[in-house]
């Protein structure tokens, strides 16, 4: 039968093409293949993350267009151009039709199905501790977390917050501790996301003992050049060794030493290497009474070359007790059976002093004339001795080879002592540690071993006046050498060690005052029961006795030296404990009262200090072997070399002790001593002030620590905004210097 031509046109435009889900229909008569969409299915998402997917589009006349004909996308997903993108928010399957339309206008459109799922749950992790508190101080610290979606909620899953603190629900520790100590709970967390993700994990909390803080931009002075000081000793028969004591020296930044050491100092005679009797003033008094002992390996001349090989200063103590026997200076032989004695004869001479002068700092062309002393004894000229120190040894000795070293320039000797504590001269309650001729000594009985001299208490030429006015005697000679040089007398450190009469330091700078000027005040410093020291007074008496010295001190030097008590510096020339030490005292305890002395010294205006001394075994053995004391200064001097700063610093923590600098190379630095014997502190340090990095070396010395070879052993700990938290052990100092 014949078709209608009508049907059949109605037919060709209404024809339908079915693949999968999508449906198509074409109007017009095509010139080109049809427009076809190729996606056939949309790929399911996930709730709450990013969506994208794009519908293929092929034949036709391109450019193509696309439009959401039916039906709706999920919430939070569009239709951007040929890209279905976002991010749904609703776990649905909708139905959506997309159009496709080509430049001629031909349409196609494909029905889809579009699921989005549910989301898996979130992994949330905790940090595993907060920043540490400090007790009885208001703290707020947050308990970290990553992954999931915030809002978090938290609560605490099992065990106890540290008294006074308490978790919020934001994760917020705040409150106020009372008690010290380290602490894990577990906290569970949620967070807000579709599926809220879980978790359940522990925290640790550090509360420490108290704080310290070091403020780097508050400078309390600067370290002085002459600060880090050794005691030496004419007796010290390894004094020569100058091809190991300058590398030690170095190893730790000592660069002073003082000579020839202590009570012998008043009974020395430098010229000649002898020795004058202790207590005696008549002869023959040489292999009849005690003489002591001094090393053919620490006369001057000895001394000098360990002194300029190591780059150091020396501050030299002049003999104010006693005289050289007679005008030929006689040797005899002594109660050691040297032939080092020198009989006594008189009190000490300015011209022996100004004659050591000569030696140190003359020149071979200087002609003044020093001249003959009450004994006799012709010091000659500043040349003759000058002349010695740049002379070779002759071939025949004629007693001086030792002093001729061949060394033409000026040793350069800036700092001298008139005599070695004279408080000690008998005039205080008969206590004689000094030889001190200006007054005699009178045996009833003779000299013997069981023989005492008459009570010297109070005896007016052993006062601190005449001392005072004696001493002028020895600053003008000396000074007319050289008047460059630094000239010290002894004060005594009222309170801290033995008890001397309240007058002897007024006395004293009325006198010295009053008829001249001297540069330095000399304190030495023995604190803690007389052989019996204890490790506890050592580590807490400097706090309080080293202030209260300066401060009396300083009153005197106003009171009675108004025009030049702004420029009179102090030194400590001897520091020790008072004797022996008590039964069981641990030994690096030592270290820790070299540290709390010399800081504590340093920021009360003292120029100098020298631990008493170089080869006893506390600084170094006779084998050149380190003790606590080299460690002490070695640590001292790696946060505050010469010319840094001592800056602010200070502990809540009342058993541990803190000193703070800023070093000039930008760094900074804290020592922190634990003056509990049994219990380790834990401090939360801050520096401030300054940028610190996020690197510190921290070095350790102290009761169960192991020292070896030379040079403490750091190791690297990390900074967070400047703040670190430091576990110091009982008796223990640790340092800190920033990088």
């Amino acid at each position: 039968m014949q078709k209608s031509p009508i049907r059949i046109a109605a037919l060709a435009v209404g024809l339908v093409f079915v693949a999968g889900c999508a449906t198509s229909s074409n109007t017009g008569t095509p010139t080109v293949p049809a427009v076809t969409i190729v996606t056939k299915s949309l790929p399911a998402g996930v709730a709450f993350q990013t969506y994208g997917t794009a519908i293929q589009a092929a034949n036709g006349t391109a450019p193509y267009s696309y439009a959401v004909t039916g039906g709706t996308l999920p919430t939070g997903l569009t239709l951007s151009g040929s890209v279905i993108e976002g991010i749904p928010t609703a776990v649905v399957t909708d139905s959506v039709t997309i159009t496709v339309t080509d430049a001629g206008g031909n349409k196609v459109s494909a029905a889809y199905s579009l699921t989005i799922a549910v989301p898996p749950a979130p992994i949330l992790t905790l940090g595993t501790s907060v920043p540490t508190a400090v007790v009885n101080a208001a703290y707020i610290g947050t308990v970290s977390i990553s992954g999931g979606t915030a809002p978090y909620t938290f609560s605490l899953a099992s065990g106890s917050m540290p008294a006074g603190l308490a978790l919020s629900a934001a994760g917020v520790v705040t409150g106020t501790p009372t008690a010290s100590g380290s602490y894990t709970f577990s906290v569970h967390a949620t967070d807000s996301s579709y599926t809220q993700g879980s978790v359940i994990s522990s925290v640790a909390i550090i509360v420490a003992d108290g704080s310290v803080n070091v403020n780097l931009a508050a400078p309390v002075v600067t370290v002085p050049q002459t600060f880090y000081g050794i005691h030496t000793s004419v007796y010290d028969p390894m004094l020569n060794d100058s091809a190991n004591i300058p590398a030690l020296l170095a190893d730790t930044g000592v660069n002073m030493m003082r000579y020839p050491g202590g009570g012998f100092s008043d009974n020395y005679h430098w010229a000649q290497h002898t020795i004058t009797p202790f207590y005696a003033s008549t002869n023959p008094a040489c292999n009849v009474t005690p003489d002591g002992y001094i090393s053919a390996n620490a006369d001057f001349a000895d001394f000098v070359q360990t002194l300029l090989a190591s780059a150091a200063n020396g501050i030299i103590t002049v003999n104010y007790g006693t005289s050289v026997a007679n005008a030929t200076a006689t040797r005899s032989v002594g109660s050691d059976g040297q032939n080092t004695c020198s009989e006594p004869n008189t009190f000490g001479q300015p011209e022996e002093a100004a004659a050591w002068v000569a030696y140190a700092n003359g020149s071979p062309s200087n002609t003044q004339t020093i001249g003959l002393d009450a004994a006799g004894f012709d010091w000659k000229t500043v040349s003759f001795w000058a002349g010695l120190r740049a002379a070779s040894p002759l071939a025949v000795d004629d007693g001086y080879n030792f002093l001729r070293i061949g060394h033409v320039a000026a040793i350069g000797i800036k700092y001298w002592e008139v005599g070695n504590e004279m408080y000690y001269n008998g005039w205080n309650s008969n206590h004689n540690a000094e030889t001190d001729l200006h007054a005699p000594y009178i045996y009833p009985n003779g000299y013997g071993t069981t023989n005492t001299f008459n009570s010297r208490a109070s005896l007016t030429p052993l006062s601190p006046t005449n001392y005072g006015q004696n001493a002028v005697q020895f600053i003008q000679a000396m000074k007319a050498v050289d008047p460059t040089i630094m000239i010290g007398l002894d004060f005594d450190a009222p309170g801290a060690t033995d008890p001397i009469s309240p007058s002897w330091n007024p006395n004293l700078a009325q006198a010295a005052c009053g008829a001249g000027n001297f540069d330095m005040v000399l304190i030495h410093y023995y604190p803690g029961t007389y052989n019996a020291v204890l490790p506890s007074e050592l580590v807490s008496l400097p706090q309080t006795d080293i202030p209260t010295v300066v401060a009396d001190v300083k009153a005197n030097l106003a009171q009675y030296c108004p025009a030049t008590a702004s420029k009179i510096q102090f030194w400590m020339t001897e520091t020790s404990p008072n004797g022996t030490l008590a039964p069981n005292f641990p030994v690096p305890v030592l270290g820790l009262f070299v540290i709390d002395e010399y800081l504590t010294a340093m920021e009360n205006s003292y120029q100098n200090a020298d631990w008493l001394e170089l080869h006893n075994g506390t600084f170094l053995s006779e084998t050149e072997v380190p003790g606590p004391v080299f460690y002490a200064i070695q640590m001292m001097h790696q946060m505050a070399a010469p010319g840094d700063s001592m800056v602010a610093a200070t502990s809540t923590d009342g058993k541990v002790l803190s000193w703070g600098a800023a070093k000039t190379t930008g760094k900074g630095g804290v020592i922190l001593i634990n003056t509990s014997a049994t219990t380790a502190q834990v401090v939360q340090l801050n520096f401030s002030g300054e940028s610190v990095g996020t690197t510190a070396m921290q070095y350790s010395f102290g009761l169960n620590t192991t020292q070896s070879g030379t040079s403490l052993t750091g190791t690297a700990v990390t900074l967070s905004g400047g703040v670190v938290t430091v576990s110091v052990p009982a008796y223990t100092a640790v340092e800190l210097v920033t990088q």
